[in-house]
């Protein structure tokens, strides 16, 4: 209800609610964002304090929290939890604590030191640390019977949260009952500070599981012929093998042989995870291998550039999807590199390539997006929908365009946008008129092994249009990268389907990645002169879960002080959310949709928003990358 435990989300679990107690209401989502640690965030409306506006309403404060399980519970020991409330911002929330939880059933206690609004029973030589706790009965599976101390001094607290109940709490004990509605789907109601009654309605999942059940791959239905390589016809072999992987699913796809071992190359078109691509390549390889063959190399392309080559036995291959050799030994005989080398027909025995002309790929973003904080109002959102393609052009190159169809939108805004404004005036993008949201072409080159560059021009998004380049290597295995960026570019004129207005701009961005396979966490720094002039930092954190769900954060500093009114000194912050469509189909894709969350729209650290940048393109074919899901070529 109020006091903190030390049980904590698992790792990818998602969880988002909401409560009341009057004068206090509670929107809140949290998550298990590593292993061990979870972060949330709530938003406190307040009831009984107008806003300052009366379009926007009552008073609402923002908050976030971080807990991290120091121990998790044992045969031995508690459960032992630190963490900080509200640490960032007002703070008209704000506390420290260490806590403790054991259950001996049907009970689960709680005890724990608190500061500032969890200062409770007070302990001797001391008065910033209080202790609190509670306990929990457990009925059946789905109900629970709660009780706890409440220490917080509600009539103390910061700013609006000590107006809200400036006569403070009646009694400090707060009871409850918490049931199981349904899987994942949890309700309660309580009898709070002795005079208050409330209510809890929370939902959690696994973040990114997939809402309809995945379809099958039928298996092949081909005569196994294992003659060796000097008994069989080569080209009629290849052709087969092309055929295979083609009707897989995947583009432009060619298959060679040297006569002592099959090569494949293609597109992944078809799976979100590279690994499984490249496995189920391997995988029609092997069934179509001859007796003799020494190795089986599958090579993913982008854009129809080779990219990562992946080399294994085909006995050592079979061995390991039948479970004969451990992931352990198979990370040792696999061979993962690098490559940019192309075929020579002329030196093969057999080469076949289907024609690679023009081709698309069309599909629907579903949208959704917010606009807060505005003295208008405080939330604000837009639904619709994104119809878009995918062209392959020639080698290198892709266009993409992509058409915006609103069904509603209330996104207005009662500010007057600054002078020169780059983002600021995102509102006025963001109503109900249809337009083309991108129609841009991208040109991506192979300067060497590692390095690659792209040129890109056209609609980039629904404020930019104009002409950009990037220049991107990787180093060691790939889990480094360090590049450059630039985009000169012009405002588009809100309303209209390809009018601009006079508004130049540009950006010139040095860039570094560093990603950890491990723990799927990827942190990018850019700095650099942002759209807007102003010139500074501006770190990503981003971390994929094994659903494929990506979730980060960014966070930016820079010089604001030529710029004008609300931008000065503010630093823009935000959170995203990556989910792969294959959560809403019942197979497989390689599609995802961006959404993103942010507290104000300001002008600091603006930059363009690129369909597809260098890294998007290629880290997840690198092979530190590549190996740290290396189990996923069995899948």
């Amino acid at each position: 209800m109020e006091i903190p435990n030390a049980r904590i989300l698992e790792d990818g679990v998602i969880r988002v609610g909401a409560a009341q107690a009057l004068p206090f209401r509670w929107f809140t989502g949290g998550m298990g964002v590593f292993p061990g640690l979870e972060f949330s965030g709530r938003l406190t409306e307040m009831t009984n304090i107008p806003a300052l506006s009366a379009e926007y309403g009552n008073y609402k404060d923002k908050a976030f929290d971080i807990k991290y399980q120091v121990l998790p519970e044992s045969k031995w020991f508690p459960a032992l939890a630190v963490g900080l409330h509200d640490f960032h911002g007002t703070k008209l929330f704000e506390a420290q604590y260490v806590t403790l939880s054991r259950q001996v059933f049907p009970f689960d206690f709680t005890i724990g030191l608190g500061t500032k609004r969890l200062k409770g029973l007070k302990i001797p030589f001391t008065d910033k640390v209080g202790l609190f706790g509670g306990v929990e009965l457990s009925l059946n599976p789905r109900i629970n019977l709660m009780a706890e101390y409440n220490p917080i001094d509600y009539e103390k607290g910061r700013g609006a949260a000590g107006r809200a109940i400036p006569e403070g709490a009646r009694y400090p004990v707060d009871i409850g009952m918490r049931a199981k509605i349904l899987p994942g789907i949890n309700m309660g109601l309580s009898y709070q500070r002795g005079d208050t009654l409330g209510i809890m309605l929370h939902v959690q999942t696994e973040l990114g599981k997939p809402i309809l059940p995945q379809r099958a791959n039928p298996p092949p239905q081909v005569e196994v012929d294992k003659r060796p390589f000097e008994k069989r016809d080569l080209r009629k072999m290849v052709k087969e093998i092309y055929r295979a992987i083609h009707d897989e699913g995947f583009s432009d796809v060619s298959v060679y042989t040297d006569g002592e071992n099959l090569i494949a190359e293609f597109s992944n078109t078809r799976y979100l995870s590279y690994q499984k691509a490249a496995g189920r390549v391997l995988r029609i390889l092997l069934l179509h291998a001859p007796s003799d063959a020494k190795k089986l190399t599958a090579i993913v392309k982008q854009k129809a550039l080779p990219i990562l080559k992946v080399s294994v036995a085909p006995d050592h291959f079979r061995k390991y999807l039948l479970g004969e050799i451990p992931e352990q030994i198979f990370q040792k005989l696999v061979q993962v590199k690098i490559t940019r080398r192309e075929p020579d027909p002329t030196k093969l025995k057999a080469f076949f390539s289907g024609d690679r002309g023009f081709s698309y790929r069309p599909g629907i973003k579903p949208e959704f997006q917010t606009y807060l904080n505005d003295p208008s109002g405080f939330f604000k959102f837009r639904v619709g929908m994104k119809p878009y393609a995918v062209a392959d052009l020639w080698k290198g190159a892709q266009g993409y365009a992509r058409y915006d169809i609103p069904f509603y939108s209330n996104i207005r805004s009662s500010n007057v946008p600054v002078p020169g404004a780059v983002a600021s005036d995102s509102w006025k993008y963001m109503g109900r008129s249809y337009s083309f949201d991108r129609l841009m072409i991208d040109q991506t080159l192979r300067l060497s092994k590692r390095v690659f560059g792209r040129l890109s021009f056209g609609y980039f998004e629904s404020m930019f249009a104009g002409a950009g380049g990037e220049v991107l290597g990787f180093f060691g295995d790939g889990n480094i990268a360090l590049g450059l960026e630039s985009d000169l570019v012009r405002k588009r004129e809100p309303k209209t389907q390809f009018n601009l207005t006079d508004l130049r701009a540009h950006t010139l961005l040095a860039s570094g990645y560093y990603r950890s396979p491990g723990l799927g966490t990827t942190l990018e720094v850019q700095y650099g002169r942002f759209l807007a002039g102003d010139v500074g930092w501006l770190l990503t954190l981003s971390r994929e879960y094994d659903t494929g769900v990506i979730i980060g954060a960014w966070y930016s500093k820079t010089s604001t002080e030529n710029l004008t009114e609300y931008n000065r000194g503010y630093n823009d912050k935000g959170v995203f959310l990556s989910l792969p469509a294959r959560i809403f189909l019942t197979h497989d894709s390689t599609e995802r949709y961006y959404y993103a969350l942010r507290p104000w729209t300001r002008d600091v650290a603006a930059k363009v928003y690129h369909w597809q940048s260098l890294f998007d393109m290629a880290s997840d074919l690198m092979p530190a990358v590549f190996r740290s899901r290396i189990s996923d070529l069995k899948r």
